[in-house]
């Protein structure tokens, strides 16, 4: 593996410019090892930035309506709880059958025995349901009793402003 070695060009090279030659050398690295072709100039680099902070925001302000929900925990502990439970929403929305937990552990890339758990929690919470031997479905009831809650407005919200934001990036 050939290693890259940057060095200032000279002594009196600002010690900024060769931070940013050496930012924009590591960005080069990782959009080539992502696939991508790597673009150096300065408005690609500070619009790439503007787009990570939306998203950044949205996901935080997500994350926390959705944590709103979850007054016994905090987010960390409630984080797989939420990736089953929108896993589930989502195959229920593509009219897929019911997922099982080995499904939900190949997807999700969790442990088989922490979906087990996510599942029993959400059961006990009203929020799915077993649905045959293996499967499992979300509760219509319960996302009925939600459909204006606060949480999800917020969260709708902060996609719907991210978007804006992000589509008024590309506009000329």
């Amino acid at each position: 593996m050939q290693r890259h070695v940057l060095k200032r060009s000279s002594p009196l090279q600002p010690k900024h410019a060769f931070v940013k030659q050496h930012a924009i050398a590591s960005k080069n690295k990782m959009a080539k090892m992502a696939g991508e072709t790597p673009n150096n100039s300065d408005a690609a680099l500070a619009k790439r930035h503007k787009q990570s902070a939306i998203v950044g925001r949205m996901t935080v302000a997500c994350f926390v309506a959705m944590r709103s929900g979850y007054a016994r925990k905090h987010l960390g502990a409630v984080f797989e709880e939420i990736l089953v439970g929108l896993a589930i929403r989502i195959a229920d929305d593509l009219g897929a059958p019911p997922l099982t937990a080995s499904d939900l552990s190949k997807h999700l890339g969790l442990p088989r025995s922490n979906v087990r758990r996510c599942l029993d929690a959400l059961i006990n919470e009203g929020v799915l349901r077993k649905e045959g031997e293996h499967g499992y479905r979300g509760e219509l009831d319960w996302l009925a009793s939600r459909i204006d809650a606060e949480y999800f407005l917020k969260i709708r919200d902060a996609i719907i402003t991210a978007a804006d934001e992000l589509k008024a990036l590309d506009e000329p």
